[in-house]
């Protein structure tokens, strides 16, 4: 990779505080966090029949500044999260998500996109306010790792030139010295935007669960048409749909069923 060694790891040497103690996980938190948080998560479910009734504006602004809140690789904050408000615009969401009930009775529409095509402005924009518009420039490992390593990770083009150049580079590190191992493909950069998006989705039904509202993620749509609807250019991907609002008794199909712990965490 470009610049130092190993910038990632230089990176841990750097010393700066952006946030004081209490705003960040302590032992305190067992007290006044953890409860809610496991009522919450507990609380959360999909529910499939809602009452119709929009969620309040602030609440909902509120959730969604909550979602942005989700981590993401390297910052980029690929994805996009469309608020539908439009009463006819949700009707035609609605028929493209099948006429699940989710879709039909919620009060609230959110639809969650992968936008890796963004990430070039997403990074401009990034720096910009790391660097308050350049007054403070970037050195060392995070220099390099914005400048160097985050492009060339995240370059594509229609030919797969920069794909080539990704998997020989991988292919040479990788005989002598750890490396990663993506992206390499149009494939690769497809996942990981669809993780990022799902990543503020699930902060998104947490935050909701949090305000005493209801949720559903519905993935069996038309994202095609549901992108063509909302104008999200071909470069984007529909990754969800999240109906949202006061979910009734009959919303709830069945008990919470889960596999057993050990078939899906293994300790080593």
């Amino acid at each position: 990779m470009p610049g130092t060694p190993n910038p990632l790891s230089d990176m841990a040497n750097l010393k700066s505080t952006v946030v004081t103690k209490d705003e960040r996980p302590n032992p305190s938190f067992q007290d006044t966090a953890l409860p809610g948080f496991k009522k919450t998560v507990r609380g959360r479910r999909a529910i499939r029949i809602f009452d119709g009734n929009p969620i309040p504006e602030d609440v909902m602004r509120d959730c969604l500044r909550d979602a942005v809140l989700a981590p993401s690789a390297s910052n980029l904050q690929s994805y996009e999260l469309i608020w539908v408000r439009d009463d006819d615009v949700k009707k035609q969401i609605a028929g493209l998500c099948l006429d699940q009930p989710s879709v039909t009775t919620a009060g609230d529409l959110v639809v969650v996109v992968s936008r890796v095509d963004l990430w070039r402005s997403h990074l401009e924009k990034l720096v910009a306010l790391m660097t308050e518009d350049g007054k403070k420039p970037l050195k060392g490992p995070i220099r390099d790792y914005y400048e160097n390593i985050v492009p060339m990770l995240m370059r594509t083009d229609r030919f797969g030139f920069n794909n080539f150049f990704r998997r020989v580079m991988f292919w040479y590190k990788r005989r002598s010295e750890p490396t990663v191992n993506e992206p390499i493909r149009r494939a690769d950069h497809r996942v990981y935007g669809h993780i990022q998006a799902s990543l503020a989705a699930e902060n998104l039904m947490l935050s909701l669960a949090a305000h005493g509202y209801e949720s559903c993620p519905v993935g069996g749509i038309d994202k095609r048409a549901i992108g063509t609807l909302l104008n999200i250019p071909s470069s984007g991907e529909v990754t969800m749909v999240i109906g949202a609002g006061t979910g009734k008794p009959e919303g709830l199909f069945s008990a919470r069923l889960r596999l057993p712990y050990d078939d899906l965490v293994r300790e080593v």
